[in-house]
């Protein structure tokens, strides 16, 4: 009688206690490290010199990881899972530009799209941010800090359902700033104001936390970071473009 794979292959995760005295240490310079990087990127340097932060940001929550003993297979970066990554990835993919064709047809979520930004925007920036900013500074920058890093800090101390609620908690309030800065670009004006305006933010922080658990759980699932860096790239873009679309009038 064959013995069935456990949907969550324990040899993707370092065992509990093996960076002993550590892992809160860790964790919090992790958070201190987000906050900083989430900072500068939003309120110091938020044109070109986020890139500079975002990078920056990175490469010391690599180093981080490193001095904590995390692991290359626990960051997701193990090549052995990459053809599996894929795979979830490009489904999500499909998926996800379904949900946005039917969003840019539907007119309450169709306005939600047609966001302010996209004024005049060229094709040339266009294509930049979706094949530039948003796969580079968003989804791999995005991916590597919160379901590599931080994810495979959090697995050292808690259970993987209790990791991937406290990293999706802190993904959703990651995107505060970016909420509150959307506000001023969004074309539902119901949105801008009030009750409005907070309930806005809230929704976002709500699913944005929820987007994190699908990617922890891609994350595990898969044992490959790919996966949901594809699956990230692809929501930010996918609705980059259909926005960008909608603005431009090409979207019949």
């Amino acid at each position: 009688m064959t013995t069935r794979r456990p949907r969550l292959d324990p040899a993707w995760f370092e065992k509990p206690g093996e960076t002993a005295g550590r892992p809160v240490r860790y964790t919090l310079l992790a958070v201190v490290i987000l906050f900083l990087w989430n900072t500068g990127v939003n309120l110091v340097l938020p044109e070109v010199g986020s890139f500079f932060v975002v990078g920056s940001g990175i490469v010391v929550l690599l180093v981080l990881a490193r001095h904590a003993g995390i692991s290359r297979s626990s960051l997701g970066l193990d090549p052995a899972h990459l053809g599996v990554g894929l795979r979830y990835g490009l489904v999500a993919t499909g998926i996800i530009a379904v949900i946005m064709a039917s969003a840019a047809i539907i007119p309450i979520s169709r306005e939600l799209l047609g966001d302010d930004q996209f004024i005049d925007v060229p094709a040339a920036e266009m294509l930049g941010e979706v094949l530039l900013r948003i796969p580079l500074a968003t989804a791999l920058a995005e991916e590597l800090a919160f379901r590599g890093v931080l994810l495979a800090l959090l697995l050292t101390r808690f259970s993987p359902f209790r990791a991937a609620l406290l990293s999706s908690a802190l993904f959703g309030l990651w995107h505060i700033l970016p909420a509150i800065d959307a506000l001023e670009t969004t074309t539902a004006t119901t949105l801008t104001t009030g009750f409005g305006a907070g309930a806005s933010v809230v929704g976002q922080i709500l699913v944005t936390a929820l987007a994190g658990m699908v990617f922890v759980w891609m994350r595990l699932r898969s044992g490959s970071l790919a996966a949901p860096v594809l699956a990230h790239w692809s929501l930010n873009a996918i609705a980059y473009v259909t926005g960008w679309l909608i603005v431009s009038n090409s979207w019949a």
